[in-house]
């Protein structure tokens, strides 16, 4: 197990034969508490799921299978309800909501992820600009599109240097006074883009942790994704269009 932010998280490794199946070397849980006693007492459960999930993908393929796994925890919605339910307890609190300063903090974090310096300062420029646009405090499962789109339109005239040209000034504020005056070196098309995929690809990282339904970044694969339009101009308001 490891802890990421405040919660405990499983990681299991994916056998050999099956790696190509699922695409993975790994496969993390989030055992959905900080308790280390409540941790263990789900972690069965937890566990007994990713196997089922993996002897499927080996019935997918037609590979030998052990039917038992599969059946025993098809049958078994009790389980699963027990698994995600916090333990009866008169002074039981419910967990709090990830929030979006602490869920892009522990995606960076990660310690399957062997980040480069470059990357990491890329990524954590990104995160300093999510949090001062959105707000850290909000709740990562609240993220929606028009938080999205609220980044970019900052993002279409964000100073070059804000923090320098503008020291005391938010980068909305700084967006703000760009658009204003005119003349101001804003930051270039493919930064842009570069800003707004990192942001997408900690909401993919969401979602995949369950803490986040679906990315509020991307369309349906039978629209177009506004976040991969073109470097000439990439933030078009045609684009951001659902």
């Amino acid at each position: 197990m490891a802890r990421r932010g405040r919660k405990l998280y499983y990681r299991h490794t994916v056998p050999v034969d099956a790696q190509r199946l699922l695409n993975r070397l790994e496969i993390w849980r989030s055992l959905r508490t900080d308790s280390l006693a409540i941790a263990m007492r789900r972690l069965p459960s937890v566990i007994a799921r990713i196997e089922m999930e993996i002897e499927h993908a080996r019935a997918m393929a037609g590979l030998p299978v052990d039917v038992t796994l599969i059946q025993s925890l098809k049958d078994d919605l009790a389980e699963h309800a027990l698994e995600t339910a916090p333990p009866p307890s008169t002074n039981a609190q419910p967990d709090k909501l990830l929030t979006l300063g602490e869920a892009y903090r522990s995606y960076i974090d990660d310690p399957t992820r062997a980040w480069t310096t470059n990357t990491r300062e890329a990524y954590e420029t990104s995160r300093r600009l999510a949090i001062a646009v959105i707000g850290g405090a909000v709740a990562v499962s609240s993220i929606s599109r028009a938080h999205c789109r609220d980044m970019l339109d900052v993002l279409r005239f964000l100073p070059a240097n804000a923090s320098k040209i503008f020291p005391k000034l938010s980068p909305r504020e700084a967006a703000d006074r760009a658009r204003l005056r005119g003349g101001i070196k804003i930051i270039s098309a493919a930064h842009a883009n570069s800003l707004m995929s990192n942001m997408s690809s900690f909401l993919n990282w969401a979602v995949d942790e369950e803490l986040l339904a679906r990315n509020p970044a991307c369309q349906s694969a039978s629209k177009r994704d506004p976040l991969s339009a073109s470097k000439r101009d990439p933030l078009r308001r045609a684009a951001l269009r659902v």
